[in-house]
């Protein structure tokens, strides 16, 4: 999946995400006082911890978010229906997905460090899910330096014109069994990882 942020002007935005099922799908953007979209810091975050059942893997997954429209390309059939059960198995994953996002997000934003970045991400964890976070400061700072270097090319963007990036993290199929994490090296709970 290749999603866009668009900017229209400051801090206004909006994504597009080109999915691998040949559909084109706008989301709103809502965060219009912070320089760093929000949902950019979902896709980093999400991406570097390949949270498959996340915001922007349901997305690609084929959910439509009421907030969502369709650009390009056509659904096919049984849509919205397949929506509907990719966003019940994910639902607990979307939150996971704030918590990881908003703590990676906050940390570029405010200049916190690794380790303040955990603590607030294992403390939403908590709130939105019984399973564990085994993630360490390390996998935190990845995340944060991969955000800043999105947000310094955010930053360059001028109004009218996008950044494009690749999401590749594979789709998670409700039904199907889970993918193992390569090198055989601690493993998330699923859609964690």
């Amino acid at each position: 999946m290749q999603v866009t942020f668009h900017r229209t002007a400051g801090n206004v935005y909006f994504s597009t995400a080109a999915r691998d099922d040949g559909v084109t799908v706008r989301v709103p953007g809502y965060d219009r006082t912070s320089p760093v979209p929000h949902d950019l810091a979902h896709f980093i975050a999400e991406r570097e911890f390949e949270l498959d059942r996340g915001f922007w893997g349901s997305v690609a997954a084929g959910a439509m978010f009421t907030n969502m429209t369709v650009l390009e390309g056509r659904r096919r059939p049984h849509a919205a229906e397949r929506s509907k059960e990719i966003l019940k198995a994910n639902g607990a994953w979307i939150g996971v997905s704030e918590a990881v996002a908003g703590a990676v997000h906050d940390a570029v934003e405010e200049g916190h460090g690794a380790e303040r970045a955990l603590a607030a991400m294992r403390a939403m964890q908590g709130i939105v899910s019984t399973e564990p976070l085994p993630v360490t400061a390390g996998d935190i700072e990845r995340a944060v330096a991969g955000l800043r270097t999105a947000a310094e090319r955010w930053a360059q963007v001028p109004v009218g014109e996008s950044m494009s990036l690749s999401w590749g993290v594979p789709v998670f199929t409700p039904g199907r069994p889970s993918r193992q994490r390569k090198g055989g090296g601690r493993r998330m709970p699923r859609g964690v990882r």
